[in-house]
């Protein structure tokens, strides 16, 4: 039988250079879709790399 605590996963956090916004997960793919989905709504002009 093992003693050791259960492992915990590490947090992937992620933010915005062009405003305040910051986010938090469990996966690197997950930030990547969130902080994406964050630039396309919020700084469209950076999504299309104008």
């Amino acid at each position: 039988m093992c003693n050791r605590p259960p492992r915990r996963r590490s947090a992937v956090t992620g933010r915005c250079d062009h405003c305040d916004w910051t986010a938090i997960t469990s996966s690197y793919s997950q930030m990547v879709k969130f902080y994406q989905d964050h630039i396309r709504a919020n700084h469209p002009r950076v999504w299309l790399r104008v």
